[in-house]
């Protein structure tokens, strides 16, 4: 009896640790997306460091990352449970939400940025502009008439072309679509003259194949498919926001967590974003990857969420039913 009751103690106790070891990502979109890929592809590579322990993938899809920066910010602050998000979570939602259960800024911990993502500004082959000039041009010399299509309201590709109207004294009109297939395919027909889209996939294939032109891409450097395509600031218009314009992708965790604690992560999720699969993943989705600090991470959220705050302000745009 006593040896059965020391095997019971050791199975019971094994299986504790075991579950102890478990760490969680929580991605708010569901399988199969660029998130979701990256998150799993940067998990694995994780879980090879040693004494990682395991780690998992949730999925939570819902309002573009809401429900899962909830569910995370409630959880234990003991760094088991993490958050891979876009920036729309921390610089957008609280703008975006006029009433919201959670503060995004306050209640999640900024861990590491894991990369950049781009848009480029992309017009129809029918438009009569072949550059960034001339497009401005274009749209000044004809007021109220040109329009630009992003993957729909209070998205990133809506707020960039806000930005972008700002910068450029331009009042080309915004046209949600329900993501960006949707947009490609009203820029191709003619319903649309511009749209804000993701670098890579679709538009270079797209560009390369004539039937549409990309005008300027954000970011510091060019995009690597399309290398001929000047970014926003090489534009030499002077278009200050765009050329600070910031979309990432990053880690956060609830907020208590100890500061030892996310150094800690910080150091494990840099050096598995080193991982060549992670890399192959992050250079076929034209993500740049980051290696900063957390606190280097900290400040640009904190920067980022002034920024954007200031362009969705400017619109009055909510998302508050």
């Amino acid at each position: 009896m006593h040896r059965l009751l020391l095997t019971i103690t050791l199975l019971l106790t094994t299986a504790l640790a075991a579950a102890q070891d478990v760490r969680k990502v929580v991605v708010g979109f569901p399988p199969g997306g660029t998130l979701d890929v990256l998150g799993r592809a940067v998990a694995q590579a994780a879980a090879e460091e040693p004494g990682a322990g395991t780690w998992v993938v949730d999925n939570q899809p819902g309002a573009g990352s809401l429900l899962a920066a909830q569910n995370v910010s409630r959880a234990l602050p003991d760094g088991r449970t993490l958050l891979l998000a876009p920036v729309v979570v921390p610089a957008f939602m609280p703008h975006l939400y006029k009433k919201m259960s959670f503060d995004p800024l306050a209640d999640l911990v900024p861990v590491a940025e894991l990369g950049a993502f781009n848009f480029a500004l992309v017009v129809g082959a029918n438009v009569p502009v072949k550059s960034l000039a001339d497009w401005v041009a274009y749209s000044k010399a004809n007021p109220g008439k040109t329009s630009f299509g992003s993957f729909g309201a209070g998205t990133p590709s809506h707020f960039v072309g806000v930005m972008f109207n700002r910068a450029a004294g331009t009042d080309s009109l915004h046209v949600p679509y329900k993501g960006g297939a949707p947009a490609m395919q009203a820029l191709l027909s003619g319903e649309i003259q511009a749209a804000y889209l993701l670098t890579g996939g679709m538009t270079t294939e797209q560009a390369k194949a004539g039937k549409v032109r990309v005008l300027a891409v954000t970011g510091a450097t060019r995009s690597r498919s399309l290398p001929d395509v000047p970014t926003f600031g090489e534009s030499g218009l002077g278009l200050k926001e765009m050329e600070a314009a910031s979309l990432w992708y990053g880690w956060f965790a609830p907020k208590g967590t100890p500061a030892a604690e996310v150094e800690r992560l910080n150091r494990l999720l840099v050096q598995a974003a080193k991982a060549p699969k992670v890399q192959d993943v992050l250079t076929r989705e034209e993500i740049v990857p980051q290696a900063a600090g957390a606190a280097a991470f900290a400040q640009k959220v904190q920067r980022d969420h002034r920024q954007w705050g200031e362009v969705i302000r400017s619109t009055g745009f909510t998302l508050d039913q």
